[in-house]
């Protein structure tokens, strides 16, 4: 009888752990999905702005729209992907941000450059915060406290660089007159010293070609007076540090999921419209 008692309680214990093993497995694959699925949404959302810039600077709207739209149907299907991710009480959070990605799409050939900057700028902060938001419930559930409190300062870092950067865009539209120059030379500063702050968390990104050039644009952007750049030229810029940008918070999360769980997946960005395109059709 004892004995029988004793493989009960046994068996009974390897069910629980055989449980419990299986819904921290589950959880942290939802985890790790959704800010896979955010990182793309977010780099999706900077291609969508690039070309709806161009189409606003230029007011040549049909050499973009097709590319416009395989972009607009990727977040669409993307940001559903999410809302089924995602738990029971944090679904409304991402209807919002399903409805913020729709809102990208709506009469922007109507909107100025700065407004346009603006709205992808609200769309892609929302993603931040989503993930910011699992990430931080992630690691304080795992408890990994100390990589929280490095998570959370780093994170902000990031933040804080993306709205100097959104000051800098802003500014461009007024680059002809002598007010908007000053402007533009501090919020270049801004930028460059928030790129150095930047290089502590990740340096490939900021020390690569493609940083040291932009640092050095940033520099003769400041040093010379008039600017010596035109507004595309200025626009082609803050595109190239909002890149630098995304590559470190990319290697940010990288590093904080591999502690984790797993590493991130690579993405080629350059194709990333048609990778979701086909994942879509193959599903």
């Amino acid at each position: 009888m004892f004995v029988i008692a004793s493989m009960s309680v046994s068996i009974l214990i390897l069910v629980l752990i055989y449980h419990y093993s299986r819904q921290r497995s589950q959880y942290q694959s939802r985890n790790y999905q959704q800010i896979v699925s955010l990182r793309l949404v977010m780099e999706l959302c900077r291609q969508h702005r690039a070309l709806t810039h161009q189409g606003v600077s230029h007011r040549d709207y049909a050499a973009v729209l097709p590319e416009v739209k395989q972009l607009e149907q990727a977040l669409y299907q993307e940001s559903g992907k999410l809302i089924g991710l995602a738990s029971f009480d944090n679904k409304p959070m991402y209807r919002v941000l399903q409805l913020k990605l729709k809102g990208l799409g709506n009469d922007w050939q109507q909107r100025t450059s700065a407004r346009n900057q603006r709205i992808h700028g609200t769309a892609i902060r929302h993603c931040m915060f989503l993930i910011d938001d699992i990430a931080l419930t992630w690691l304080i559930e795992s408890g990994r406290a100390d990589l929280s409190d490095e998570y959370h300062i780093n994170w902000q870092q990031i933040l804080d660089s993306m709205e100097v950067l959104t000051q800098l865009r802003i500014c461009i539209q007024e680059a002809d007159q002598s007010i908007g120059e000053m402007r533009i030379k501090y919020y270049g500063d801004k930028i460059r010293h928030k790129l150095h702050q930047l290089s502590l968390i990740s340096p490939l990104p900021i020390r690569s070609p493609m940083g040291i050039e932009v640092l050095d644009e940033l520099d003769s952007v400041i040093g010379n007076d008039p600017l010596g750049l035109t507004q595309s030229q200025l626009y082609n810029l803050t595109t190239h540090i909002s890149q630098l940008i995304a590559q470190v918070y990319d290697d940010m999360l990288a590093e904080m999921t591999h502690s984790l769980y797993k590493p991130l997946p690579e993405i080629d960005y350059a194709n990333s419209v048609t990778e979701v395109q086909s994942t879509v059709k193959s599903g």
